[in-house]
């Protein structure tokens, strides 16, 4: 059975037109569930094709116009054809197909293309000129926590998810129902078979397999890295500084690695979707590029992978680490805006500044608050130095608007707390 996800009905409506549909995003996340879901909608007598390029028996149908386009007709396409769907996965395999994808877009005006990639870097090298204003790229990330709760099966769960919102206290606490599945996904992640799984011991052999996969597949086969001990090493080094401000020359002294290695084995590991790099904001846009950004996983549970630490959250030392970063990957897996972090010279700092359309919106976040001054002085002074007047804290226990000086400070549980930024 299908458990259909958040963008699933964004690209089922780019169906109807003609752009080349990318999907980029880890092993894993899910792509190729949702290009099977979306080839059995289109699904007719003879239109539509899937070519899977991990097997490697299908690679040379990715060297050439000509081979492409047999396999095509092998699969029923003709010129007449009202509309024939292709769906690749794992394009990026075949380095000719980009150039492929467009001339089948030029000059074949009832095929529609849809493809996905596990490497934004692969992905970004062949489409950059050749696909220039011919596609829609769509990123997949793992699950989010409404999409782990769709997966789960639980109404009453999902129930209490969308009601969260309503919730009127100061003190408001989550259901134990609630509860006990998000203290799941803060420790094992969204992965999408890793939540379909329950038992302990299956989620951690599956966040192995997941990165064994990565190694094999996107990182020997797709990059000229022959120290790969260095580059796991980089990797634990990131799990246990997730969040924190990157010294790039620690990070080469403790891997045992040329600075300039650090920063490409970095790129890499956020071209292939397992971090993302957060700059810090200025109000001068080319600054934020000459300062130190911080790094933070996509998943929890690959994450606590690399720590090696899957414990229940409340006994954690790093349980304020872990909730910061699912709040920031919240923001990201629902594409809300460009998240960054403010910092001052003299120590003032705000965990996210959320950008979206022009909009500024700093974010303090609190494993558990109760709206204490400290807590909110430093996106008070954010406000006051920028000339804003709303901002946000979002923790595990509390739900109160604050007002200082005309400044406001709505303090929600971190859990469907979207509507609150509207």
């Amino acid at each position: 059975m299908y458990l259909k996800r958040k963008i699933y009905k964004t690209l089922s409506d780019n169906l109807a037109n003609n752009k080349i549909i990318i999907l980029t995003g880890a092993r894993q996340v899910g792509k190729t569930s949702l290009m099977k879901k979306l080839s059995e909608e289109v699904k007719g007598e003879g239109n539509m094709a899937f070519l899977d390029m991990d097997l490697a028996a299908n690679l040379e149908k990715g060297e050439s116009l000509e081979k492409f386009r047999d396999f095509l007709y092998l699969n029923g396409y003709t010129e007449k054809s009202e509309r024939f769907y292709v769906f690749v996965d794992e394009f990026q395999r075949a380095p000719s197909l980009a150039n492929i994808f467009k001339n089948i877009y030029d000059h074949y005006e009832n095929i529609k293309i849809i493809a996905s990639g596990s490497s934004s870097l692969t992905i970004k090298n062949n489409l950059k000129e050749s696909l220039a204003g011919r596609k829609f790229i769509f990123e997949i990330y793992p699950l989010d926590f409404e999409e782990f709760l769709i997966f789960k099966q639980d109404e009453k769960a999902l129930d209490y998810y969308k009601n969260i919102p309503k919730l009127k206290s100061s003190d408001a606490e989550l259901p134990e129902l609630l509860n006990k599945y998000l203290n799941e996904f803060l420790v094992f992640g969204g992965y999408p078979e890793v939540a379909l799984n329950n038992g302990k011991e299956t989620k951690k052999k599956l966040l192995r397999s997941i990165f064994d996969l990565y190694i094999e597949k996107d990182i020997m086969i797709f990059s000229d890295i022959e120290n790969i001990p260095a580059f796991k090493k980089i990797l634990e080094i990131l799990a246990v500084n997730n969040g924190q401000l990157i010294n790039y020359d620690k990070l080469s002294r403790e891997a045992g690695i040329h600075n300039k290695t650090v920063r490409s084995y970095l790129s890499l590991i956020e071209d292939t979707f397992i971090v993302k790099e957060v700059r810090p904001f200025h109000s001068n846009k080319s600054k934020e590029l000459t300062k130190t950004p911080k790094y933070y996983f996509l998943d929890i549970g690959v994450r606590n992978y690399f720590l090696n630490n899957f414990a229940d959250l409340r006994k954690r030392v790093d349980k304020g680490q872990v909730w910061e970063t699912y709040i920031l990957q919240e923001l990201i897996k629902n594409n809300l805006g460009e998240t960054k972090f403010w910092r001052t010279k003299d120590g003032k700092e705000a965990d996210i500044i959320l950008e979206e359309e022009g909009k500024i919106f700093p974010i303090e976040v609190k494993y558990e608050s109760q709206g204490e001054k400290r807590h909110l002085n430093n996106i008070l002074h954010f406000l006051e130095r920028y000339n804003l007047n709303k901002a946000f804290l979002f923790s595990r226990n509390f739900n109160k608007d604050i007002k200082r000086d005309k400044k406001q400070v709505r303090c929600r549980v971190g859990v469907n707390f979207f509507n609150t930024l509207n």
